[in-house]
């Protein structure tokens, strides 16, 4: 009797390029949003709410799309671990005014909002937290039935802003300006994803390795403009954590992960009436011989 020796064999060539089929997809509950969540040193693959794999250490990926902007999300109730996924009072996608759908409106616009204060959160920090979404491919997966898998993941400030520990590893913000201030593209390396040590793996910091290659680039190049993908990116009150459509009697949710995964503890408001604006720390230009050197260098 076989003992799925089938999973070692190459598919036939007429089913190279089908990836997995719509029925697979529905018995096996794969219909849902696939999220890539960084949390305690480790990656967990979730697809519709349920984890499917889980990678400790570092995961090499494409990002093939962002948000446009830096957006905000608050919660007035204090997150806790077992809480549900609940719909955010308020969130922007542009940081700059609430969302049309946000349910419960801080402020006519971003900047002045009482919950962009310091001290209106928890430990002195801010209540209304940062965020940034990325649409990501598992280098993995190109060479596999699964090259057709685009994953969501979602950033926090820590991961977002900050000083970069070194010429070639950056936080999301500044990496982003690093390869653009020396003529590189974002989605056209192949980036490595690992935990900063340094803030007890909360936060995750960006790599250089490689430039794609062609069969990688005509992959990314058109999932990069799905509309599945542009919408991935952006901040909704309907998505719930298990990637299902919220009834009219139901209250919507948004992703949990999009504050869980490093600023959540610091949810509860506490008003003060100072009004200060948090600035990004300008990332220095690098020269071209660096830039080279780190994506041919090995960790």
């Amino acid at each position: 009797m076989s003992n799925l020796t089938i999973l070692n064999q190459d598919l036939p060539d007429f089913l190279q390029n089908a990836g997995i089929s719509e029925l697979t997809k529905q018995i096996a509950g794969k219909g849902g949003v696939k999220r890539i969540v960084p949390k305690n040193g480790i990656f967990r693959k979730m697809v519709g709410g349920e984890e499917m794999g889980k990678v400790k250490g570092s995961i090499n990926v494409v990002i093939v799309n962002a948000s446009p902007k830096v957006g905000r999300i608050f919660y007035a109730k204090q997150w806790t671990p077992d809480a549900e996924p609940t719909s955010p009072d308020c969130f922007s996608n542009d940081g700059n005014a609430p969302d049309a759908g946000a349910a419960n409106p801080q402020s006519d616009r971003c900047d002045t909002c009482q919950q962009n204060i310091k001290g209106s959160g928890m430990a002195n920090s801010k209540a209304c937290r940062y965020s940034r979404r990325l649409a990501v491919m598992l280098e993995e997966n190109f060479n596999s039935a699964l090259e057709n898998d685009v994953y969501q993941m979602n950033l926090a400030s820590k991961s977002l802003f900050g000083d970069s520990p070194s010429d070639k590893t950056h936080k999301f913000e500044n990496y982003s300006k690093y390869l653009a201030n020396n003529g590189k593209s974002l989605d056209y390396v192949v980036t490595e994803i690992s935990f900063n040590e340094d803030n007890d793996n909360q936060s995750v910091m960006f790599t250089a390795t490689r430039f794609i290659n062609k069969a990688e680039h005509t992959i990314t190049s058109k999932h990069s403009a799905l509309p599945e993908t542009k919408k991935m990116v952006m901040m909704t009150p309907y998505q719930a954590d298990t990637g299902r459509s919220q009834s009219s009697a139901a209250a919507p949710a948004l992703s949990a992960p999009t504050v869980d995964v490093e600023d959540a503890v610091e949810v509860a408001p506490k008003k003060r009436e100072v009004k200060k604006t948090e600035t990004p720390t300008p990332t220095p230009k690098v020269a071209l011989d660096s830039v080279v050197k780190a994506w041919t260098d090995e960790e």
